[in-house]
């Protein structure tokens, strides 16, 4: 009897040792969220990416492990809990992501699924081509016109360019994968309305196909004047004259002298006698803008402009007043400087107010010499100055000036010394 109730006793004493080491169960699983990336974020193909997740347990965070596409990838055990995936070569694909955090009691929870796209570096196509040359709907255009314009691309990818013109509203391509954003389509047709496009592409086989553009050549004769250098200038016929449609760039007097080019700023300042330069002094100016030159040029018996033709003339006291003509037959000097300057932003500064060249003298903005000590140029693409053959007095010559933020045709008196562009008359 007495062994039956030491063995009780060792029971009972056993099963409250037993009670006293029992702990509360902890069935309560963490939390995690994935914190970086958001779902949906686009990422370049090579890019690193750092997944982040935050989780929380009443217990404590054993670990968390990071899952990519369903596999799992790694596994942190300290906060920050951080995962650096480098995506390599897996371009132009969708990705999964989630995470999945466990407590010291084994328990577990996942976070939310999240995708990410990966793309090839550049996978953005390019801007629309914009900034046409000739302007869309210009009218009165050169029947020597290239075609200029300007594209951009968001990736920075370098671009080239599909041209399409013609005379029908769909143009047929005339060029494929030039690299410069200019094109010559040859001497056009008068009074016909051309139309053409660009087609952008980088390369990353993206490409974007600009608007249909429009512009219409002149109404009226045009032809041509050739200068003792053998240069060869379009010329359009407005009211009663004929004009040249482009800036003079004789670098020899009508009788075959050299005419001096000075390109240094003391010998420029302190000449009295016929002399010319290039803007900047950077001959690849000239083809477009032509030269500068000092009134003394204008004047030098041995003659500047080509054979049957003149620099125009311009005051007060001559009957025959070659600017005023043509601005009288423009309808006057508050609009006729925009019917003379040529049309869009390529050679003229934004905004070229009023520019319509409906004339077709086609005024380019070609800058100035000046007279002082310093002999800086300047302004190029904001003025358009021209000597007129009339003297002011024995240091000054009238001179015409056409602005780029202005429609109107001004007439000033300048230094002689000043280097200005020249367009010549017919006799």
């Amino acid at each position: 009897m007495k062994k039956i109730l030491v063995l009780l006793l060792s029971i009972f004493i056993m099963l409250i040792i037993s009670c006293n080491n029992t702990t509360e169960s902890d069935n309560t699983p963490p939390t995690v969220v994935i914190t970086y990336p958001a779902n949906n974020s686009d990422f370049e193909e090579g890019t690193e990416i750092a997944i982040t997740a935050d989780a929380n347990d009443n217990k404590g965070v054993e670990k968390v492990e990071f899952y990519i596409d369903g596999t799992r990838v790694s596994t942190d055990t300290n906060e920050p809990y951080q995962y650096d995936w480098d995506t390599g070569a897996k371009r132009n694909s969708n990705h999964t992501i989630y995470t999945k955090a466990y407590d010291s009691s084994n328990n577990s929870a996942s976070s939310d699924v999240i995708t990410i796209t990966l793309t090839e570096p550049g996978g953005n196509p390019p801007n629309p081509p914009t900034n046409p040359t000739p302007a869309n709907n210009a009218t009165s255009v050169s029947t020597n016109a290239d075609l200029f314009w300007t594209c951009t691309d968001p990736d920075n990818d370098p671009l080239t360019y599909n041209v399409y013109f013609g005379t029908s509203t769909n143009p047929p391509q005339v060029s494929n994968g030039q690299s410069s954003t200019d094109y010559d389509p040859g001497t056009l047709n008068e009074e016909t309305i051309y139309y053409w496009k660009i087609q952008a592409h980088d390369d990353h086989s993206n490409h974007t196909t600009g608007d249909v553009w429009k512009f219409t050549t002149f109404t009226g004769g045009t032809g041509t004047v050739t200068d003792i250098d053998g240069n060869v200038y379009q010329t359009i016929v407005i009211g009663n004259q004929e004009w040249m449609m482009e800036n003079l760039k004789v670098t020899h007097y009508r009788n075959g002298d050299q005419i001096p080019h000075l390109t240094d700023d003391g010998d420029w300042a302190s000449t009295f006698s016929g002399a010319y330069c290039v803007y900047d002094n950077d001959p690849s100016y000239a083809n477009t803008y032509g030269n500068l030159y000092n009134w003394f040029a204008v004047d030098d018996s041995r003659g500047l402009a080509p054979e049957g033709w003149h620099v125009p003339t311009h005051d007060d006291w001559h009957a025959d007043n070659d600017w005023n003509e043509l601005v009288d037959y423009l309808g006057g000097s508050v609009v006729a400087g925009g019917k003379m300057k040529e049309t869009g932003t390529t050679h003229w500064n934004s905004p070229n107010t009023g520019a319509t060249n409906e004339s077709g003298f086609t005024a380019l903005p070609g800058g100035y010499k000046s007279s002082a000590c310093g002999g800086y140029f300047g302004d190029i693409g904001v003025w358009a100055n021209f000597w007129s053959s009339s003297d002011l007095d024995s240091n000054d010559a009238w001179t015409i000036r056409l602005y780029f933020d202005d429609s109107q045709f001004y007439n000033f008196d300048r230094y002689k010394k000043y280097g200005f562009s020249i367009r010549c008359v017919k006799d």
